[in-house]
């Protein structure tokens, strides 16, 4: 695959092309944000109620594989960003689609925005997205939750169960990590309220706020570790998240 190629228009099928040739590439590349909640949920597809315009998108891969990544991108007629990708290359990625005017980010092994979420021991549960629980995890980690951000939450409700394991919304694993990280169940537990409320107020589906409910009844029932009991009694009076620049 050493022919160069331009993006195309459609953001779907752009996305696609991207996750073939780094599958031909033998590496393992996967999308997240909302392109991924939408190969994932049939009602982003089809129902109006669940459906938003996507502007950008957004990878997760592994360190070793930094290097094959700009490869990728580059043989595929993207832009990197030099002076970012040189500072924070470690962590994270930026290619820019000149004629299309969208910006790709791809993480490094892990998120790092509001909270940290390590994805290294994750990416091989599905061959084009990370896990939908990891999907849920970086919709509801941003502390300023939007609309936009609610809307791919109602989706993925809408079409996964809530299970104790990755065929569905996975609670035992956000269980466990909010249960070892008090920051990280305080802006997931607050941001899953706000998206029980926005699901009643805006008249989704009974079954959105039926599984919002119990993943919050998992995350509650978790035992907790001794530094998030420790951290839950400084509670709101220290920041308990990052406050993350977006450069564009």
């Amino acid at each position: 695959m050493s022919e160069i190629n331009a993006p195309v228009a459609d953001l779907q099928e752009e996305a696609a092309r991207i996750l073939a040739a780094a599958e031909a590439d033998n590496f393992p590349l996967r999308l997240l944000g909302g392109v991924a909640i939408y190969f994932q949920c049939p009602s982003a597809q089809s129902d109006a109620r669940f459906q938003r315009v996507y502007k950008d998108f957004d990878f997760v891969t592994l360190g070793k594989w930094g290097g094959k990544t700009k490869a990728l991108f580059t043989r595929l007629g993207y832009t990197a960003n030099q002076a970012f990708n040189a500072l924070h290359g470690y962590q994270r990625l930026l290619f820019w689609d000149t004629p299309h005017e969208r910006q790709v980010d791809i993480f490094i092994d892990r998120m790092q925005m509001c909270h940290t979420i390590d994805f290294r021991s994750r990416l091989h549960l599905d061959s084009r997205t990370l896990p939908l629980a990891d999907l849920l995890l970086t919709k509801l980690q941003i502390v300023e939750v939007n609309e936009k951000d609610l809307i791919d939450t109602m989706a993925l409700f809408q079409d996964h169960e809530v299970l104790a394991n990755d065929a569905g919304l996975n609670s035992a694993y956000i269980s466990r990590l909010t249960a070892s990280d008090w920051g990280l169940y305080k802006t997931l537990t607050t941001n899953l309220q706000k998206a029980r409320t926005f699901a009643l107020e805006r008249t989704f589906p009974e079954q959105i706020p039926a599984r919002i409910s119990a993943l919050l009844e998992a995350i509650e029932a978790q035992p907790k570790s001794l530094s998030w009991k420790t951290r839950a009694m400084i509670g709101e009076r220290v920041r308990w998240y990052e406050l993350p620049e977006e450069p564009r």
